[in-house]
C-alpha cells in the first residue's frame, strides 16, 4: 500500500495508525518513544536449553570453525604456492639471487682490502715494537754499567777510607783510654747575631779576643 518514503514519513509522525479504505494500517512505532505501559515491568524468560542441546549445539559449532579454519588455510597454502611458482615470483627469485652474488662479491672485496691494511699495520706496529725494545735494551745495558761503574767507586772509595781510618789496636787500648780522659772533647757550642761560634759549655764570650772568634761562612 505504501512505499519505502511513505514508510519513513509514518515513522516521523507519531501517529498508532492511519485510515485506509476503511482498514487500519499498523505502522511501525516511533523511535523515540518509551516502552509501552503493559510492558514495563514485564520480564522475557530466557530460553532454558536442556544439557544434550547444549552439546549439540558446542559440537556443532566447534565443527564449524574447525572447517572454516581448514578451507581458509588450504585457500591460503594455494595462494602461496601459486605466487611462488609464477613467473612474477620466479623473477623476484633471479633477482634477489643475482643482488647475493653482487653483495657477496662486494664482501670478498672489501675484506680482502681490509686485510692488506690490517697486515700492514701490524707490520709496521711490530717494526715501531721492535725499535722500541731495542732501544730500551740499550737504555737498560747502559745504566747498569753505569751503575756498575758507581758501585766499583763507591767501593773503591770505601777501602780507602777504611785505609786511613786509624784503628786501635789491642795493646794500645790504655793509652787510647788515658788520652781520651786527659783532653774530653766538649760539643757544645753557641752562636750569636753576628754568626759567631763559641764552642764549649764554660766558654765565656770576653774571654775571646775578636780576631780569634770562629765565624761560620755565609755561602
Amino acid at each position: 500500500m505504501f512505499g519505502r518514503s511513505s514508510n519513513r514519513v509514518l515513522n516521523i509522525i507519531n501517529i498508532s495508525y492511519i485510515q485506509s479504505r476503511s482498514k487500519r494500517v499498523w505502522v511501525r512505532k516511533p523511535l523515540g518513544s518509551p516502552m509501552a505501559k503493559s510492558k514495563i515491568f514485564r520480564i522475557a524468560p530466557k530460553p532454558v536449553l536442556p544439557d544434550d542441546e547444549k552439546a549439540e549445539i558446542k559440537r556443532l559449532y566447534d565443527n564449524y570453525k574447525n572447517s572454516m579454519k581448514s578451507i581458509r588455510q588450504y585457500f591460503f597454502e594455494q595462494s602461496l604456492k601459486q605466487a611462488e611458482s609464477g613467473e612474477v615470483a620466479q623473477m623476484k627469485h633471479r633477482l634477489e639471487d643475482q643482488e647475493h652474488e653482487q653483495l657477496m662479491e662486494e664482501n670478498r672485496v672489501e675484506n680482502e682490502k681490509i686485510a692488506m691494511l690490517r697486515e700492514e699495520r701490524l707490520k709496521i706496529q711490530a717494526e715501531k715494537t721492535q725499535k722500541n725494545v731495542l732501544a730500551s735494551l740499550i737504555k737498560k745495558e747502559g745504566e747498569t754499567k753505569l751503575h756498575g761503574i758507581q758501585m766499583e767507586a763507591f767501593l773503591a772509595k770505601q777501602m780507602v777510607q777504611d785505609l786511613s781510618t786509624p784503628f786501635i789496636q789491642a795493646e794500645d787500648i790504655e793509652k787510647a783510654i788515658e788520652d781520651a780522659l786527659a783532653n774530653p772533647v766538649n760539643f757544645n757550642f753557641a752562636i750569636d747575631l753576628d754568626g759567631y761560634v763559641y764552642r764549649g759549655k764554660d766558654t765565656a764570650i770576653d774571654m775571646i779576643p775578636e780576631e780569634k772568634r770562629e765565624r761560620l761562612r755565609s755561602n
